[in-house]
């Protein structure tokens, strides 16, 4: 397992999808692999403010190389190059271990979360209206699929992407009649309540949002957001919202 420097027409020789938009914002400066080619990097340079940033790409069903994380705003070059190739092995890392893990699935009992719902319907949102903190017990995937049935609810029409590398974007939600086509990608974490949500997330929803442009960029919590993530979210002009735990409980409020 090595990350590997490569040129630039090595690099696109490999099935990537390059977006773009890229060329208008941003100089790719540097490409970077693995050596089975699992996962890409492209570290690049901002035209207008100068800074740096880096895009990380896998292969999707149809074998294509696309964008699965994408961070904004980097000071200088080391750092970026830096935080890429730590990105890149701890992909790989992960990578290896959730292959591990799953060929031991049928040889260990897996530990079962506290509640499991298999239905999102009025009945589960009144249970949680009424009882809240068991937002905490439900699985990840879980909790993306009642935002993604409150959202329905509130005259969207939702998708939710693939349980794993969604790239920002857990739910993409359309709002669309004859006044407006509202587009919304949302990010959905399920964190315990003392583990706030930093400005790490918020540049890396930016980062999607900026090569993406829906209309709105949305990040919902089961926990809170620190002061410096909200006053990063602020410079995105009104085109991203922050929603807390408090927030989900007035959503719940109507059921």
């Amino acid at each position: 397992m090595k990350i590997n420097s490569t040129h630039k027409e090595e690099f696109y020789k490999l099935n990537v999808v390059k977006e773009p938009i890229l060329d208008f914002f941003a100089t790719e400066l540097e490409y970077y692999k693995d050596d089975k080619n699992r996962i890409l990097g492209i570290l690049l340079k901002d035209k207008s403010d100068e800074d740096f940033s880096y895009v990380i790409l896998s292969q999707d069903e149809d074998l294509a190389y696309k964008a699965i994380d994408v961070i904004i705003s980097l000071d200088s070059i080391e750092s970026a190059r830096s935080e890429l190739l730590f990105k890149l092995n701890e992909s790989i890392e992960k990578e290896i271990f959730e292959q591990s893990l799953y060929k031991m699935e049928k040889e260990i009992s897996v530990e079962k979360p506290s509640l499991i719902i298999t239905d999102i319907n009025e009945e589960v949102k009144k249970y949680f209206k009424k009882n809240p903190e068991k937002l905490y017990n439900i699985e990840p995937r879980q909790f993306e699929e009642l935002i993604a049935s409150l959202m329905q609810d509130l005259g969207f029409k939702v998708e939710l992407t693939k349980a794993t590398r969604d790239g920002g974007r857990d739910i993409i939600a359309q709002l669309k009649n004859s006044v407006t086509d509202f587009l919304a990608y949302v990010e959905c974490k399920r964190y315990a309540a003392e583990r706030k949500i930093g400005v790490g997330l918020i540049r890396e929803v930016s980062g999607v949002h900026y090569l993406n442009k829906p209309s709105k960029s949305i990040i919902v919590t089961t926990s809170f957001f620190t002061k410096d993530a909200v006053e990063e979210a602020k410079k995105m002009e009104n085109q991203m919202d922050l929603k807390d735990f408090n927030s989900i409980k007035n959503w719940l409020n109507k059921y």
